[in-house]
């Protein structure tokens, strides 16, 4: 996935198993995996989750997207 394609999936509110499985680069068992780790970490720290899909903001951050790379390596191609 590009850095253009991944900064457009991060730009959503929610992340569904399918952003999940595109942001990681793997099948639906292992995202389900990471997906219950993160909503767990959530759910520890106070927030509630609503429905199937995890804040964006929380997979980017657990996840270590650096946004700021993927706008530069964006830039440099352009």
């Amino acid at each position: 996935m590009s850095a253009e394609e991944t900064l457009r999936l991060i730009s959503k509110q929610w992340c569904s198993i399918s952003d999940l499985m595109k942001l990681l680069g793997c099948g639906r068992n292992k995202a389900l995996e990471v997906k219950k780790d993160i909503k767990d970490k959530l759910i520890k720290n106070g927030y509630y989750i609503p429905g199937n899909n995890l804040p964006m903001q929380a997979v980017v951050d657990i996840l270590k997207i650096d946004i700021d790379k993927l706008e530069r390596i964006i830039n440099l191609s352009k």
